[in-house]
Formats: C-alpha cells, structure tokens, sequence
C-alpha cells in the first residue's frame, strides 16, 4: 500500500488560516497584526490599514 500525497484541497484549507479585512485589500494570519479593540465586550479586531471590523465576537 502506498501513500497518497496531500490534495490540492487539503493545501487550500491549511492557507485559510488568516483574515481578511472586508473594506480594504489587507490580509494578515490570525495571529498576525490586527488591532484588539479591548474596550469592547468579547472579541473585537480591527485592521490596521483602514479601522474597520474584521472580527466581532460576544464575550461568553
């Protein structure tokens, strides 16, 4: 038996790690340089380039 090389789909899931910025063309990973909104209650990030909303999650 032989091992099949990982799928094309399987390499598009893996670089879906990161987020995108819904008002302007920047990207970044998860991790990566956005900006936490910690007066807001949960999770709030916003983009570094233009301020908008890129993440907006209730505290539990």
């Amino acid at each position: 038996m032989s091992l099949c090389p990982p799928s094309h789909d399987s390499e598009q899931r893996t670089a879906k790690t990161g987020l995108f910025c819904p008002a302007c063309p920047h990207e970044s990973p998860v991790d990566g340089d956005w900006i936490a909104d910690d007066s807001a209650p949960g999770e709030r990030l916003c983009c570094p380039r233009c301020g908008a909303v890129v993440v907006d999650q209730p505290a539990l």
